[in-house]
């Protein structure tokens, strides 16, 4: 599968979103981003692989009532939060009963953006964690629209 392939899903979701939201989108660099994962002490699985592939180096910026906010699959940005260790990944999964994958950051407060095996995406961060959709695409829109179930668990 070609990376044009791979991305039309990030076509769609800006063509879709275009009135709310800015998107910018930037190449993708695999081995890059393996080994910024794995200098920080992830493992650069598959389904890791996969995502990046289809999602990398992606943010998204949108207006809400408190002004600007913004929301990054950027590997650089990813790896530079507070939150992206390999450990808070273990906790969280703990927390959320399944591992997780750290792919993104979320929000002036670098919020981790969490990939469950199953799909359903989670931000985690000093609050607690919230369960934002299932599937990315759903996640970032519930985002960017704020029609999310805000409760922390």
């Amino acid at each position: 599968m070609n990376e044009d392939t791979q991305r039309s899903a990030l076509r769609e979701l800006r063509s879709l979103l275009a009135q709310k939201a800015h998107f910018e989108v930037h190449p993708v660099d695999i081995e890059d981003a393996r080994q910024r994962y794995t200098e920080e002490g992830f493992e650069f699985t598959t389904e890791l692989q996969k995502f990046v592939e289809t999602y990398g180096e992606l943010t998204v910026t949108w207006t809400y009532s408190h002004g600007e906010t913004e929301f990054t699959t950027s590997t650089e940005r990813t790896m530079d939060a507070a939150h992206s260790t390999p450990r808070s990944a273990r906790i969280y999964g703990q927390r959320i009963g399944q591992p997780v994958l750290i792919v993104g950051t979320a929000f002036s407060t670098e919020e981790a953006v969490l990939l469950a095996g199953n799909g359903e995406i989670f931000l985690a961060g000093d609050a607690g964690i919230q369960r934002v959709a299932k599937g990315f695409e759903n996640a970032v829109q519930a985002l960017v629209t704020g029609e999310w179930d805000k409760t922390f668990f």
